[in-house]
């Protein structure tokens, strides 16, 4: 929703780009917030290894759509963020 808000009237956003900074942005945080082993492993190798691709969230080109790039980004964040309860024990 946040592109389609927030994109100019007279852009073109195709692709799955915003899927893949949202798995992106989901992988790098779920260590921090689970708090496991595991987790914290998988979030330090994918910050090393794809940790350059968070420039693509800035405006580099006219023909590329950060607002995708950003808001996926988002949405993988807060998904990290709202999966936490589900996996907790009370």
């Amino acid at each position: 929703m946040g592109v389609w808000l927030f994109s100019p009237y007279y852009a073109v956003t195709v692709g799955a780009s915003g899927v893949i900074f949202g798995y992106f942005g989901f992988l790098l945080l779920r260590g921090l917030f689970a708090c496991s082993i595991g987790a914290i492993l998988i979030s330090l190798t994918v910050g090393i290894v794809y940790g350059g691709t968070i420039w693509g969230i800035l405006p580099s080109s006219p023909d590329v759509s950060w607002q995708a790039h950003l808001f996926g980004l988002i949405g993988g964040v807060l998904a990290a963020g709202l999966d936490r309860n589900r996996n907790r024990k009370t």
